[in-house]
């Protein structure tokens, strides 16, 4: 067994990277390789389920009827990251729900995901509220305070816009009966968010799953400081940094800025092939960091979730994994955007304005769990920038107001 010893000629940074090797290999296999299995009744399958069908119960018929779809609709694949009021989405409001019925939700959500993913989704939700408060009453206009940054990208919806933020705008939807050895899944989906998971015979998928924030941190007040999704954007910004001029080079696919994720609502398809930096051109340090990008997103799902998105990565390759970039380099609060993609595994950010990010991880095989369920949903999503344009218009010929 090969032995790394720290010795004071050993840099601080180079004994960390080989212990945080050691300690992810072995926390790799053990725990997400998928030869240790949980015993049923403490599986994921049967808590989501659990929580998902206490809280159906939870609800009136009216609301029940609202939420539930079956597993074949077309609103599986119908959601956006805009704003209410920009866009409409199917589905029970949260706004719409008693304390006991949202309490229900949360526990949906936990049952769902990893600690971090929960509480990012969490800190998605509520950073929405703060972006209401603003809204309804800025202190100059919404792009030149903290919240919005200090330029507007093409699709900022201006202060006239008939936008609705706010944590009371979520929709929730149940797709099929849950069941623990069934098939069925949820999608919770609003500013920022869409939270797709799917249960099919014991297995849980988490693609497509959705977030952004505005702001990325707070700058102001009791909770300056506070943000959601900060380790999305510094991870990526951190193997950009690791790389060396010639490896930079070959991972820069374009100096020129993206204002949004390439592979958004609707998009699903909008990268058709690798590009940047090949894993196999990393060091076995790049190689660590590309790694714990990948589980910064991955491990937002629970347990059995991510071990099976891990093994999926595994069986198709570490090595077949490529890092792109584009925008500027060396500053991590600059406008960048990176992606990481494989034959399993798609993900990306992209800073929209300064202080607002949106991220989205995917599985191209897999998503909405159509390879176990055999069912091929289509994204359906207007072109944002021609919607924004017909919503300014309606604003001017006084048609839409804002709320």
């Amino acid at each position: 067994m090969h032995r790394h010893r720290c010795t004071p000629a050993t840099s601080l940074t180079m004994c960390a990277v080989a212990l945080s090797a050691l300690l992810f290999a072995g926390h790799s296999r053990a725990q997400f390789a998928g030869d240790i299995a949980l015993p049923e009744e403490f599986g994921e399958a049967q808590r989501v389920t659990l929580a998902a069908q206490a809280f159906l119960d939870s609800l009136t018929a009216e609301q029940r009827n609202t939420a539930s779809l079956p597993l074949d609709s077309e609103n599986r694949g119908n959601w956006s990251n805009l704003p209410n009021g920009i866009v409409q989405r199917s589905g029970l409001r949260t706004g719409d729900l008693g304390e006991a019925q949202r309490i229900a939700l949360h526990h949906l959500l936990r049952s769902a995901m990893s600690s971090q993913g929960y509480l990012k989704v969490a800190g998605v939700i509520h950073m929405d509220e703060i972006l209401g408060n603003t809204y309804a009453d800025p202190p100059e206009n919404l792009m030149n305070i903290d919240v919005g940054g200090f330029g507007r990208g093409p699709v900022e919806p201006s202060g006239d816009m008939p936008v609705i933020f706010g944590a009371n705008h979520y929709y929730v939807s149940l797709f099929g009966e849950p069941a623990i050895d069934g098939e069925w899944a949820f999608l919770l989906t609003g500013h920022h968010l869409a939270v797709s998971f799917t249960v099919a015979q014991g297995r849980v998928g988490f693609t497509p799953l959705f977030m952004g924030s505005q702001p990325l941190v707070v700058r102001r007040g009791v909770e300056a400081g506070w943000s959601p999704l900060y380790h999305e954007s510094i991870r990526g910004f951190d193997l950009m940094e690791s790389l060396t001029a010639e490896q930079q080079q070959t991972a820069l696919i374009s100096e020129e800025r993206v204002f949004d994720v390439l592979t958004g609502p609707g998009r699903r398809d909008g990268v058709p092939s690798f590009e940047g930096l090949k894993a196999s051109d990393m060091s076995p340090e790049q190689q660590l960091l590309l790694r714990l990008l990948v589980m910064e997103f991955v491990g937002n799902a629970g347990y059995e979730g991510a071990r099976a998105q891990l093994q999926a990565i595994d069986d198709s390759g570490w090595d077949e994994l490529w890092f792109a970039w584009r925008g500027p380099v060396g500053d991590p609060e600059d406008l960048f955007y990176y992606r990481v993609h494989g034959e399993r595994l798609i993900l990306e950010l992209a800073w929209e304005a300064r202080n607002h990010i949106h991220a989205i991880v995917r599985d191209p095989l897999n998503d909405y769990g159509e390879d176990w369920l055999g069912i091929h949903y289509v994204e359906n999503h207007p072109d944002v920038t021609a919607l924004m344009e017909a919503l300014q218009e309606q604003v001017e010929q006084g048609e839409a107001s804002a709320p």
